[in-house]
């Protein structure tokens, strides 16, 4: 009998800037999440529809981005996926302590340390949820909007969300230890893409703003997103 390791697939982007002046006071890593190839493709499907029926509407034929688009038009990319799940980590600059602020590196750990706490939560609650298991091998699928990041960033992240999902971690400054997800084999990819060539990082990059956007105007009916998790920092 040939056993098929669950698969998991994050899609993400971000609206916002980590830095002391970022006028919202907040920085969003947001996205959608699908257990199944299949919802997958028909939410991508979905957004492709909605993106080519606005393309043609405002007669354009460049990439659609929240940057540029009015609220109605991102209103209706936004509508084409909602149903499906969707992962928020908000970052409340003012918060965040100066030393990290400082730094660029700090900066960059920062994001990452972010972008795995958003991932390991949602991975814990479709376990509660029933919709994975803890005892099968799992491969996990990270696709973020292209940035500038250097190959050992890449490699860091990536082994630093397999080997806390499987083994834990300890943290020594305060003497906590997080206990591990998963009791199989975990498997992470990280994939930076080309946005312009992704459609459900387009989708995610629209998602980021709306939330950003929540923040900035104080309009908080348009973070209520049903289907949606989030975390806050710090």
């Amino acid at each position: 009998m040939i056993l098929i390791s669950q698969k998991v697939f994050f899609f993400f982007d971000d609206s916002g800037n980590l830095h002391r002046n970022e006028p919202s006071g907040y920085f969003v890593y947001a996205g959608y999440v699908f257990t199944d190839r299949r919802e997958l493709e028909s939410a991508k499907r979905k957004y492709i529809h909605a993106n080519k029926k606005l393309k043609e509407a405002l007669g354009r034929d460049d990439e659609l981005k929240a940057a540029n688009l009015k609220s109605k038009h991102k209103r209706a990319l936004f509508n084409s996926v909602k149903v499906y799940e969707s992962v928020a980590a908000v970052v409340d600059i003012s918060r965040v302590y100066d030393y990290i602020l400082n730094d660029k590196k700090s900066i960059c750990r920062y994001k990452d340390y972010v972008l795995k706490r958003c991932v390991k939560n949602r991975l814990k609650k479709f376990i509660t949820d029933g919709c994975l298991s803890k005892n099968e091998d799992i491969t996990i699928s990270i696709f973020i909007d292209e940035q500038l990041t250097a190959t050992n960033g890449y490699y860091d992240l990536r082994d630093s969300i397999a080997e806390e999902l499987r083994y834990g971690i300890v943290n020594f400054d305060y003497g906590i230890r997080h206990p591990h997800v998963f009791d199989a084999d975990v498997t992470v990819n990280i994939e930076y893409c080309d946005s312009s060539k992704n459609y459900l990082i387009q989708a995610s990059d629209i998602l980021a703003n709306r939330i950003w956007t929540s923040y900035r105007t104080n309009n908080r009916n348009l973070r209520l997103i049903e289907n949606q998790t989030t975390l806050t920092f710090p």
